[in-house]
């Protein structure tokens, strides 16, 4: 009789897995970077998009400066104007024969230029306020500051187109970032002087 050589069974290695304890821990710490990762994504974002606001309405406010400050220093005379409803200077160029007219609208948040015999113009968007005042000729003059006298006739004690020498134009514009109220905001000040003004 032959003897089989007695093979000893081989020791079964055991797979430990996960404990609840652990698989909690790692599920939180997942949790707290994918969270700061998305922080960090939504601050970036609304970083960018601020700085580009902040040049696109740069760009927009200088542009408009230098259109109707160009278009004060060619008018003759300052027709009419409206600081009240729909706030619009009416401009006009005797020598060229052509007529600007300014407009602010409230409600669509939009500064125009309308020019004979052109296509209107949106200079600004997104404009919050929009306000204009008119000083006549004559300076004030003080040790510290030159300042103006508003255009009034003192007949009527109204300020009145015709005495406008001096123009003093603000604005504000501003957007909203990422569908929230978080304004990237560019307010604008200009002071311009009809130098073509024909002599009341």
């Amino acid at each position: 009789m032959k003897m089989q050589p007695h093979v000893p069974h081989a020791k079964k290695t055991k797979v430990k897995g996960f404990t609840l304890i652990e698989l909690l821990v790692a599920f939180a710490l997942g949790v707290v970077v994918v969270g700061g990762v998305c922080a960090l994504t939504v601050f970036t974002a609304e970083n960018f998009l601020a700085t580009t606001n902040y040049v696109q309405l740069d760009n927009q406010s200088r542009m408009a400066v230098d259109l109707v400050s160009r278009e004060i220093r060619d008018a003759t005379a300052l027709v009419s104007f409206s600081t009240n409803g729909p706030q619009f200077l009416l401009l006009t160029n005797a020598t060229l024969g052509q007529a600007t007219t300014v407009t602010y609208s409230s409600t669509t948040r939009t500064v125009t230029l309308a020019k004979t015999g052109q296509t209107t113009k949106t200079l600004l968007t997104g404009c919050d306020n929009f306000g204009f005042q008119l000083f006549d000729r004559y300076p004030l003059i003080t040790a510290t500051n030159v300042t103006f006298y508003s255009s009034t006739n003192f007949t009527t004690g109204q300020v009145d187109a015709k005495f406008c020498k001096v123009i003093n134009l603000n604005w504000k514009c501003s957007r909203t970032i990422l569908g929230s109220k978080l304004n990237t905001e560019f307010v604008q000040t200009a002071q311009v002087v009809l130098r073509n003004q024909v002599s009341n």
